[in-house]
């Protein structure tokens, strides 16, 4: 009698006393694993999807990397919020179609506080920005994650939680102190290679109006809207190395910032031949044409210091005053 009291107890022991280890190991085979993200490193997922950070913002509009006069943007709900902006530049390998929602969720945690990210995407010129685009087959596009936070405590460490096509979780910390830029730095004579283009700071200067390179006796010109106004213009040449024509209005865009303001630049196109000047036009596969990106201020500005800021096919470059020419 007393050795079936042991044999039972042992077995109750087998049974139940190593149930509660194998239950641990159990959920814990559940936890999803988490990836840390670094910036500027290049992160593939199962051939289908390949995404780098390119740069975190404290904005206050959600915006294309490359602006132009016509470009939409999205605004916080009130002046005392801000958005928190996470551009993600992603390529399709795959041969389908994939919806914003297919490709990204997730939040980001600021201040205690989860908030649920928001997606919107440029489109291929990195000109205009949409919610409700898609990234087509081998498309390579800019994608933004968001969210709005209120304007105070901006100076504190963000975590983005990343799941990349519902299935791999991705992790990012950033300081909003130590806002990420992704500007290049360029001076006069500087070539920048991009995929469908190679252009070549000529000039960076004040000018009283915009002419030709090559004057004839009877020539056109623009000049400022009004006398107490001169342009700032940096000139390129940009050569066409793609097999579609460029539009230098949708391809190519500067920003002028001085006292606070920031100013559109005006594109003229020089003609082949260097004679005469348009706003409209277009450069061919393989042709190389000179172009003026001119931005307005006022005279009694001249002397003082702005920056120059060129967008081209999702890149920003600042250009270097070293080589700047007043009047």
């Amino acid at each position: 009698m007393y050795m079936k009291k042991i044999i039972v107890f042992l077995m109750a022991f087998i049974l139940f006393g190593c149930s509660s280890p194998q239950s641990t190991q159990a959920e814990t085979a559940t936890e999803p694993e988490v990836n840390v993200l670094e910036s500027s490193e290049n992160y593939t997922f199962n051939q289908q999807l390949e995404f780098e950070i390119m740069r975190t913002s404290l904005t206050d509009e959600i915006a294309p990397t490359n602006k132009n006069k016509s470009y939409q943007y999205l605004k916080p709900a009130d002046d005392y919020h801000i958005f928190i902006d996470v551009v993600v530049k992603t390529k399709n390998l795959s041969d389908q179609e994939y919806e914003l929602a297919d490709i990204y969720s997730g939040e980001i945690e600021f201040h205690n506080q989860k908030h649920d990210i928001q997606m919107a995407i440029e489109n291929l010129n990195y000109t205009q920005i949409s919610t409700t685009d898609t990234l087509k087959p081998q498309e390579e596009r800019y994608i933004h994650l968001y969210c709005e936070v209120e304007k105070e405590n901006n100076t504190e460490t963000a975590v983005l939680t990343l799941r990349v096509m519902n299935q791999k979780d991705y992790q990012y910390t950033f300081s909003l102190e130590r806002v990420q830029e992704s500007s290049q730095m360029k001076s006069v004579g500087d070539m920048i290679v991009c995929s469908q283009s190679e252009l070549t700071i000529l000039n960076y200067q004040q000018s009283e109006r915009i002419e030709p390179s090559q004057k004839g006796i009877f020539y056109s010109y623009y000049p400022t809207d009004s006398e107490d106004q001169i342009f700032v213009v940096l000139s390129l040449t940009l050569k066409n190395t793609s097999s579609q024509d460029i539009d230098p209005s949708s391809y190519v865009y500067c920003e002028y910032e001085i006292d606070g303001e920031t100013i559109s630049s005006q594109i003229l196109l020089e003609s082949e031949d260097h004679k005469s000047i348009s706003k409209k036009g277009s450069i061919l596969s393989g042709q190389t044409r000179t172009i003026y990106l001119a931005m307005p201020i006022l005279k009694s500005q001249s002397k003082e210091q702005g920056t120059t800021t060129l967008f081209v096919e999702g890149n920003t470059f600042v250009i270097d005053n070293q080589n700047y020419t007043t009047l």
